[in-house]
């Protein structure tokens, strides 16, 4: 039974009491209740369908995700593997992961500060142009580089 017939029923008891005759207050009372449980079925009613549109776009954009990956991994080839199909092929150990750190090397790297919020980062010089200004990964505001 939904909430509109719940309330329909609830109104037809309360009409079958005869409350005009009696306290004009109880009446009163019993119709405001009426009347805001349905304004409260309307809005759950709104509300569903809200949530049902909602996820029918969600389910489009999980299925326009899947495409992208796949036209990802076919665009990158064979050699492709996303994260969940790597580790079922070639077992990694979590340790392993943690390992990546170690490849870092400092020396194609140079540690900048941002002049706009402060924060420190890595990047490679090699991969800007001399006159090519650093995009902060903090404040995602760009800076030239300071001169040596």
């Amino acid at each position: 039974m939904s909430a509109r017939e719940k309330i329909a029923y609830l109104k037809g008891l309360i009409d079958g009491q005869n409350l005009a005759a009696g306290s004009t207050d109880k009446a009163k009372f019993y119709a405001a209740l009426v009347d805001a449980l349905e304004s409260l079925a309307v809005d759950i009613e709104k509300h569903e369908e809200v949530h049902e549109e909602l996820n029918d776009y969600l389910d489009q954009l999980d299925e326009d995700v899947s495409k992208l990956e796949d036209d990802l991994g076919d665009f990158l080839g064979e050699g492709y593997d996303d994260d969940d199909e790597c580790r079922e092929h070639h077992h990694h150990d979590e340790d392993e992961e943690d390992g990546d750190y170690d490849e870092f090397d400092e020396e194609e790297y140079e540690s900048v500060t941002c002049p706009n919020c402060h924060n420190d980062f890595y990047y490679e010089p090699a991969m800007y142009k001399e006159e090519e200004e650093l995009v902060c990964p903090h404040c995602g505001k760009q800076f030239k580089l300071p001169e040596d």
